[in-house]
């Protein structure tokens, strides 16, 4: 998983393009200003001194310029996704998930969905979870009389049994999540 993770940050070419502005400021603070500031009245001479005496500790040093905020800026991704990335499943689970998965508000108007789910309800005309669940369900699962978290429904669209999940978020809205139960119920 990480290696996936450093491979995916190191195609980002935007990547390459911090790394090259922050190794550029970096260099140019190390290389020029530095020897300026410390009373070296040329710092291009003695950069061409340094390169005819050290040519590889030179270009070592300017490479470490540009190296660091590419290490940095890549392992600051990489962890960050890594510690994210149960958010980030969750977050596209309605659009992995073949099955129906939608939020819906009191009056059960679809209100949030993942692409599956949009085609599946254009496909079956729906736009309220009553078309789904049946008016009676709907009306349990709102009132809180519902009191199971799993129930069965027939949905005669498809001819087919879904199992349905449901829970309240804080903001008085519903999660419903379908799953199509196989062979009889």
């Amino acid at each position: 998983m990480i290696s996936h993770l450093i491979k995916e940050k190191l195609r980002d070419r935007h990547t390459y393009g911090v790394a090259l502005v922050v190794g550029t400021a970096i260099n140019l603070y190390g290389q020029l200003l530095v020897p300026w500031l410390r009373g070296t009245a040329d710092p291009f001479s003695l950069i061409g001194h340094e390169f005819r005496e050290r040519p590889a500790l030179k270009l070592f040093s300017i490479f470490l310029g540009y190296a660091f905020p590419l290490c940095v800026g890549v392992y600051s991704s990489v962890a960050t996704r890594y510690r994210n990335r149960r958010v980030e499943s969750i977050a596209d689970f309605p659009e992995r998930k073949p099955d129906p998965v939608f939020r819906a508000n009191r009056s059960g108007e679809v209100i949030e969905s993942g692409a599956t789910t949009i085609e599946y309800f254009r496909k079956h005309s729906i736009f309220r979870a009553q078309k789904l669940l049946g008016e009676k369900l709907w009306t349990d699962i709102v009132n809180g009389s519902q009191t199971e978290n799993e129930l069965k429904v027939f949905f005669k669209g498809e001819g087919c049994h879904f199992l349905v999940t449901h829970a309240q978020p804080p903001k008085g809205d519903y999660n419903i999540y379908l799953t199509r139960l196989a062979g009889r119920v």
